[in-house]
């Protein structure tokens, strides 16, 4: 470890101020996927770039639920109609490089239609006063906006149909949301599963919004979709997953391997893509691994082709179709979906997002 820092503090130095407030900011914002495994390296790659580069990431401790409006003229999410979204995303920080400062004070969630319509969500709370960034929800089929509101203390789900916004009868304070925290929303909007912190044993939680039924999440499992009133959660290291049905219930299976990047449940109902941990290490995300939910068997390798050259698999997500997964491309820190067929590996271009350099960005049906 004292062979990387030093290696890390020499590229630090080495390295424009601009550069380091960027990738600063995107550290500050980035879910920590798979740091089960690599945490010790991104935490040293996080310390050396703030403090050699000296860049403050001055997020406000007032209140962040976008308030403070920017120069730009967005409309905010209106109480009628609107089309099913695309994406969400957090406005960037303004960097200040001669003061080598970055103000946050202005971020706020934002929200696109597959129109190309984009709305600002001035409801949402985009990070907790002690500095956590406050997770956002789409629904598999765009119709279901979820969020935090700090008025309410709770979630908040906001039916894009009709415009009528559901506030979760149950109180979850401000605190509990911690690092890398997710959430998750079923496409009827009635249930939204909260992760409070990212690869910790808190527990989570799965709120009925039609009463007050609630069902515990043990904390070793971290929430990946809600679909066809199943749960989908996971468990990393010894990888495990479990259906669990919306009362609660039903039991996990175990894989044998180390996956990460996990999908919904396809719509055959039984079959997942995830990405093996060793590939994600020597094949630079070449590749897809497809498992058995039911089983755990491993039912088969799938070599991607047609996706950038130094393009990296972020993350998987919905299936378009039964052959079809979607998964995000990072491609010199430009965001992408790309569909691909899971009997020949052909992955072609999706969605751009590549106008969001830097910008936290939400997907539909996964947390």
């Amino acid at each position: 470890m004292t062979r990387l820092r030093n290696a890390l503090e020499g590229l630090a130095a080495e390295a424009p101020l601009v550069s380091l407030a960027d990738a600063a900011i995107e550290g500050h914002r980035r879910r920590r996927r798979a740091t089960l495994m690599l945490g010790t390296v991104a935490t040293v790659v996080a310390l050396v770039v703030v403090t050699t580069a000296g860049a403050v990431i001055a997020w406000p401790r007032t209140d962040q639920t976008a308030t403070q409006r920017r120069t730009d003229t967005v409309p905010d999410l209106p109480a009628g109609k609107v089309g099913p979204i695309s994406h969400a995303f957090q406005t960037p920080c303004e960097i200040d490089e001669a003061a080598r400062t970055a103000d946050c004070s202005a971020v706020e969630w934002r929200v696109v239609t597959r129109s190309g319509k984009t709305y600002r969500v001035p409801d949402a709370l985009v990070a907790t006063r002690t500095d956590q960034q406050a997770p956002l929800a789409i629904s598999r089929d765009g119709r279901m906006l979820a969020y935090y509101e700090r008025r309410a203390q709770t979630f908040v789900v906001h039916k894009l149909e009709s415009g009528n916004r559901t506030v979760s009868p149950v109180t979850v304070k401000e605190d509990r949301i911690g690092v890398g925290a997710m959430l998750a929303v079923s496409d009827d909007g009635r249930y939204v599963a909260f992760d409070p912190r990212e690869g910790s044993k808190e527990p989570g939680l799965l709120i009925d919004l039609a009463n007050t039924e609630t069902v515990s999440i043990p904390g070793k499992y971290e929430v990946i979709s809600i679909k066809n009133r199943m749960v989908e959660l996971i468990r990393y290291r010894k990888t495990d997953l479990w259906l669990m049905p919306v009362k609660g219930g039903g039991k996990p299976v175990r894989f044998d391997g180390v996956f990460i990047n996990f999908s919904e449940l396809s719509p055959d109902g039984r079959t997942v893509a995830a990405v093996e941990f060793s590939d994600a290490n020597k094949r630079g995300f070449g590749r897809l691994t497809l498992l058995d939910a039911k089983t755990g068997r491993t039912l088969r390798k799938v070599t991607l082709r047609g996706l950038p050259k130094k393009g990296s698999v972020d993350g998987t997500s919905i299936w378009p179709s039964r052959s079809e997964v979607l998964v995000t491309v990072n491609d010199k820190g430009h965001m992408y979906s790309y569909a691909v067929d899971v009997t020949t590996g052909r992955a072609k271009r999706w969605a751009d997002y590549s106008d969001l350099h830097h910008a936290a960005l939400v997907l539909p049906g996964v947390s």
